[in-house]
């Protein structure tokens, strides 16, 4: 139910939006009065098409301006409801924190034993890991509270995806992805580091891995059912120093690489997973050396991307913007020792 501040203000609104068409609707003889001017002023290095053009534009000025005006909906924000992303500000405390104020809208779980650095989320399932008598295992926590244990040893690393209703990690020379009570298990040479891991909504799986010593890496994109790294495609960023974290942002894969091997700036690029090649460079910012394992890059629905690294810093990157925010701290004033995550 709205209230009177709501109504008023969506009436506002309305107002000023149909002011607004009212500016930039062309007079209905605009046209006419255009090409009649344009007759007696034309030469052939002035074709019509041109001004044809010219008030077609003015017209699809009118019809974006009539898209614009609320109907029988009321007008919706331009963030994503409830634009927040997650953490984990103390031990076993999963909580909501607003991606702009960094204040803390609520706690969302308490998981006894979690780790606070582990986190990955799939929609409205949030996926942390506890240790227990049976080794360490993963957890998924719903919104309602609800919590079970996945099967299978999480292994002793801290690399965590989820997404299209799976949970995919690290288990040794192996990526192990689970679905339901399914295990599906992927080897890794022995030669290759895994930085990061990110899982697709339709299952595919990006693997971020390079060579033991080496500083560059490339993205490895799996099909769904893959059981091996035969008939991967990769997409290799074009830069001396390999990215140090991965996400999927609809069908493409995004990679946060640093611009130089001595730190200071870093962007957020985008490939297509088909053919892994390069659709968008991204935008440099500045960010402390960044490293793989210590950042987290994740996206939301409207593709901006969080960029979170613990206590070295936070961004929002929107496209060509970038917004760096506060730490998640809890309102008591405890602080994320890990990255949070969309």
């Amino acid at each position: 139910m709205k209230d009177g501040n709501s109504t008023r203000d969506v009436d506002l609104l309305r107002a000023q939006l149909h002011q607004f068409v009212e500016d930039v609707e062309p007079r209905p003889d605009a046209l006419p009065r255009l090409l009649a001017g344009v007759r007696r002023r034309r030469s052939p290095r002035r074709p019509l098409l041109a001004v044809v053009g010219a008030a077609a534009v003015a017209a699809a000025a009118f019809v974006v301006a009539m898209l614009a005006i609320p109907g029988q909906h009321d007008p919706e924000p331009v963030s994503v409801r409830p634009d927040s992303y997650l953490a984990a500000p103390e031990p076993g405390v999963i909580a909501a924190f607003d991606v702009l104020s960094g204040r803390e809208d609520r706690e969302v779980a308490r998981v006894e034993g979690a780790d606070t650095e582990v986190l990955a989320a799939d929609h409205d399932r949030i996926y942390t890991v506890v240790s227990t008598a049976d080794g360490r295992r993963v957890v998924e926590v719903n919104l309602q509270g609800g919590q079970r244990v996945l099967p299978g040893e999480f292994g002793d690393g801290r690399l965590l995806t989820a997404g299209g209703g799976r949970v995919a990690y690290l288990d040794g020379n192996a990526v192990v992805v689970v679905r339901g009570e399914s295990r599906q298990s992927i080897a890794i040479p022995p030669e290759l580091r895994v930085h990061d891991l990110a899982l697709a909504e339709d299952g595919r799986l990006a693997v971020l891995a390079g060579e033991q010593g080496s500083r560059q890496a490339v993205v490895l994109l799996l099909a769904p059912d893959a059981n091996s790294l035969a008939g991967h495609v990769e997409a290799v960023p074009d830069a001396a120093c390999g990215p140090v974290a991965i996400a999927w942002s609809g069908p493409d894969v995004a990679t946060l690489q640093p611009v130089d091997c001595d730190g200071g700036q870093a962007r957020v690029a985008t490939f297509a997973a088909n053919s892994g090649r390069k659709i968008g460079a991204g935008v440099p910012f500045r960010t402390p050396p960044l490293t793989a394992g210590e950042a987290r890059l994740s996206a939301d629905p409207l593709g901006r991307f969080l960029v979170s690294t613990g206590k070295q810093g936070q961004w929002l990157v929107d496209g060509s913007v970038i917004r760096p925010i506060p730490p998640a701290c809890s309102g008591a004033g405890a602080c994320a020792p890990g990255p949070g995550t969309f």
